[in-house]
């Protein structure tokens, strides 16, 4: 622990069943959360000592989109899962979530973060990956990618922009 941040307090599992207990809960975390509200679920990663700026900015984000938030992490590795709830039944709240999520990242990738941690880029994040790289770490990503698959036809439109692809 460092004593730098301040904790009030640190609880370490004493047996197999408190810490059975703990993760219970930390996978409970989105079954809970669906049952009051829809959502969806951010990975962003951060340098650690830019968690309580980036907390504040996640809550000022979301209350500028009008929407709740439930921020999991993994504090110790800068992994944070924002979860933006928003209302599927009300037209244009699933939008301003995903916007919401967007500028997240954004947050993420300018303090030194990533825009994933571990769930991957895929479809979700394609579009901000120039946020994170120039044009040119791009090109040179999808030229790797080509070697291994120079016709594009595995997972096809995931990681990087379909149009950039480049086809032997």
């Amino acid at each position: 622990m460092n004593p730098a941040f301040n904790p009030k307090s640190l609880k370490v599992a004493q047996s197999e069943a408190e810490a059975a207990a703990i993760w219970k809960g930390r996978k409970s975390i989105g079954g809970a959360t669906g049952r009051i509200s829809d959502y969806i679920v951010m990975d962003g990663t951060i340098p650690t000592g830019q968690l309580p700026y980036v907390l504040r900015g996640i809550n000022e984000i979301c209350h500028g989109y009008g929407l709740k938030v439930a921020t999991v992490l993994h504090a110790g590795d800068g992994n944070m899962h924002p979860m933006l709830m928003f209302d599927i039944s009300k037209p244009g709240e699933m939008e301003r979530a995903e916007a919401a999520g967007e500028d997240i990242l954004k947050l993420c990738v300018e303090v030194g973060g990533c825009l994933t941690g571990e769930h991957g880029v895929g479809i979700e994040k394609r579009d901000l990956m120039s946020v994170q790289f120039a044009p040119e770490d791009l090109h040179q990503q999808m030229r790797v990618r080509a070697v291994f698959d120079p016709a594009w036809l595995l997972n096809p439109a995931k990681v990087f922009p379909w149009e950039g692809r480049l086809v032997a």
